[in-house]
């Protein structure tokens, strides 16, 4: 029992450095082709047995490729959802800490993984929803694909490398369409696999 962590294809936002949070952002078209070759790739090497996904645009558009090439639906679950980062959404990434140090993991450490922007949330509530939703996956019979985002990636492989999660966000990767394989006991066995690519 594995569950395989595939996080969305490229959109146009990414591709632009704008903060998308629950933005109803879908896939671009170098996005909707990552979907379509890790969707083979897992075909391949897997006998997958469900396709789960974030209920967010962008998720749902990379899950439905994967599904329709193992035979199944797709569902979704809303806590494999991005940081709602509220009033933040859709603001540029560049120059974002700058604008606002308060939300700066690096310099503030966990005083900031506390902070929620108006009508947001922190990133320990993120980190709660994901846990709990990944440890829910886990609990399913077969492989079980999970199309999510970066930050739940990191912060789910942050949690089993007993990592804190300001060194969780900062210090771990998940490229667009990369997959993360956990055991049916919740370790580890790849991060950010890019070969499914």
């Amino acid at each position: 029992m594995h569950t395989l962590f595939v996080r969305h294809g490229t959109t146009e936002w990414n591709e632009v450095g704008r903060i998308q949070g629950w933005a109803p952002v879908g896939l671009s078209d170098r996005g909707r082709e990552e979907a379509e070759r890790v969707a083979d790739a897992l075909a391949e090497r897997h006998a997958v047995d469900a396709v789960v996904a974030s209920d967010l645009a962008r998720t749902v558009e990379t899950a439905e490729p994967i599904a329709a090439a193992a035979g199944v639906e797709v569902e979704t679950d809303p806590r494999l959802r991005e940081r709602d980062f509220g009033v933040f959404q859709g603001l540029s990434s560049g120059d974002f800490f700058e604008r606002f140090p308060a939300f700066d993991l690096l310099e503030n450490g966990r005083d900031a993984a506390e902070r929620a922007p108006e009508s947001g949330e922190c990133w320990l509530a993120v980190r709660e929803r994901v846990l709990e939703a990944a440890a829910d996956l886990r609990a399913r019979d077969g492989t079980v694909v999970a199309v999510t985002h970066v930050n739940p990636i990191r912060l789910l492989v942050g949690e089993h490398r007993d990592r804190s999660v300001v060194q969780s966000l900062t210090e771990l990767s998940a490229d667009n369409c990369s997959v993360t394989a956990v055991d049916g006991e919740g370790d580890v066995l790849r991060a950010d696999d890019r070969s499914y690519k």
